[in-house]
């Protein structure tokens, strides 16, 4: 059976964006005449016809989100799930939440879950092993919105992002400027947008700052866990490496490094300074306390809550997707600090 003609199709056979089709289809007079008359003579000729059970699902609301977040005992994502939950409920929704635990095949089962109990729209945060978006491409084509938040996809869909090149940017000027100058960065995972950013931002400053760099200075680090990251920075210092500063992708491999170093009976800051990444709730606990980028995990969760359900309650099978980018802070303390 021959499949039905699609927006994306019109859009793609012409070259112009999904938006513009769906205008012109509607006569729209912010698009011009011409570009109507070419999109409306190729939907004739391919016989497109408006998708009624898009059209439908979007008419028919049951007043729920659904949540699709890597994990749930995560302060971060904590974080932008309290956000979430501020802007649905007082907005009359109810939420949904799936956790896909960092694996895509959950993520494409939590996807279709959400589906078959007819939420409204979806908030999407992609687990690290996700590398194909056919799932969260195919309930868009039936209608239903989905917003991304906090890691990047090539999907043409609205987006809450943190301004990771900034983070990374900034945490790794404030070491040099600390008087820091033979820097390593403990790396999160390759091929996640959010970690290739901060490390492209680590790289960056130096370039800018005159400080001269290799690629044996980055590190893969361990997945999330403290252990994996002593580890590394173990092996780093037994194999004689040279560093006086280290720029971690998140907080919790910030505290692998500070236990390492503390082993070692090396000074933090005096000897090597430390910056995270997420401004978690134990790093201002620990000694000495952490030096770190934070996300304002609250305000993503709102502005994303707030975008879907603009799109949610838009009358139009398509809408044309916002991006939006956050602002990240420096967070000074004694891991980068002399008392």
């Amino acid at each position: 059976m021959k499949q039905a003609v699609t927006l994306k199709d019109l859009a793609r056979e012409l070259n112009i964006s999904i938006s513009t089709v769906s205008r012109a289809l509607k006569d729209n007079p912010e698009i011009s005449a011409v570009t109507r008359a070419r999109v409306q003579k190729l939907a004739k000729e391919l016989n497109y016809q408006p998708n009624a059970l898009a059209l439908s699902l979007r008419h028919s609301k049951t007043n729920t989100i659904g949540v699709i977040l890597p994990e749930l005992v995560h302060f971060f994502f904590s974080t932008v799930i309290s956000g979430i939950e501020d802007i649905a409920y007082s907005n009359g929704y109810n939420i949904i939440i799936c956790q896909s635990n960092e694996s895509i095949n959950r993520e494409i089962l939590d996807s279709k879950a959400l589906f078959n109990h007819r939420v409204d729209g979806i908030l999407a945060c992609v687990s690290k092993n996700t590398t194909q978006y056919d799932h969260f491409i195919a309930i868009q084509d039936k209608g239903i919105p989905i917003v991304f938040f906090d890691r990047d996809v090539p999907i043409d869909a609205s987006k809450i992002l943190s301004n990771d090149f900034e983070g990374g940017y900034n945490a790794t000027k404030h070491l040099i400027q600390s008087g820091k100058k033979k820097l390593i960065h403990l790396s999160g995972p390759e091929g996640l947008m959010l970690s290739e950013q901060r490390k492209r931002g680590f790289i960056q400053a130096h370039q800018d700052l005159a400080i001269p760099f290799s690629r044996e200075k980055i590190l893969r680090c361990g997945d999330e866990d403290a252990r994996e990251n002593f580890k590394i920075i173990n092996d780093a210092l037994d194999r004689g490496m040279k560093f006086d500063g280290i720029f971690a992708v998140n907080d919790i491999a910030a505290v692998g490094a500070l236990q390492a170093l503390k082993a070692a009976h090396i000074s933090v800051p005096q000897e090597v300074a430390i910056i995270g990444y997420s401004d978690w709730q134990f790093s201002s606990f620990i000694s000495p306390s952490l030096t770190t980028i934070k996300q304002n995990g609250n305000d993503m969760g709102r502005k994303a809550a707030e975008l879907l359900l603009e799109e949610v309650h838009s009358k139009d099978t398509f809408v044309e997707p916002k991006s939006i980018t956050l602002s990240t802070e420096i967070i000074l303390r004694e891991t980068t600090l002399n008392k």
